[in-house]
């Protein structure tokens, strides 16, 4: 059996630990909080999504969406609608000020993707890109990932 600091889970937890401390704060800069930032990339990727869809594609506990849905919705990021052919159905839009957020987003993702990755060649950029790939995949899959190597 490995011993704890041999594992990827204590490596992961440092770097998870700073990451989303350094999200929070650069989200901060723009008036947003580290979780709501990814129900907004969510609509920049398909606006109009329900709060189920949002749940199901952010894998996160309908109360926590609609905490953040609130929250977003007083801050005029998202407005909310009834469906168009099942009025029992909310959806969820950007609002002008939460579509001009987009460039700002980004660029505060770059800035912590270049801090992060400052020593880092392209190759293992690729290479860390696609190991993650596989995790993202390891973890949100009930089957078993054969492989590839």
């Amino acid at each position: 059996m490995a011993k704890t600091e041999n594992t990827l889970t204590y490596l992961l937890t440092p770097i998870s630990n700073f990451y989303w401390s350094r999200l929070e704060e650069a989200m901060n800069e723009i008036n947003l909080h580290s979780g709501q930032v990814f129900v907004l990339l969510a609509l920049y990727k398909d606006d109009g999504q329900s709060q189920i869809e949002l749940s199901k594609n952010l894998n996160l506990a309908p109360p926590t969406i609609n905490k953040m849905v609130k929250n977003l919705v007083e801050s005029d990021f998202i407005r909310t609608g009834s469906d168009a052919q099942d009025g029992r159905i909310v959806r969820i839009f950007l609002t002008k000020k939460g579509s001009e957020r987009k460039e700002l987003i980004e660029e505060k993702f770059d800035e912590i993707e270049s801090q992060i990755l400052v020593n880092f060649t392209e190759t293992e950029k690729l290479i860390l890109f696609q190991l993650f790939e596989k995790l993202k995949i390891n973890l949100s899959s009930d089957e078993k990932v054969t492989n590839n190597i």
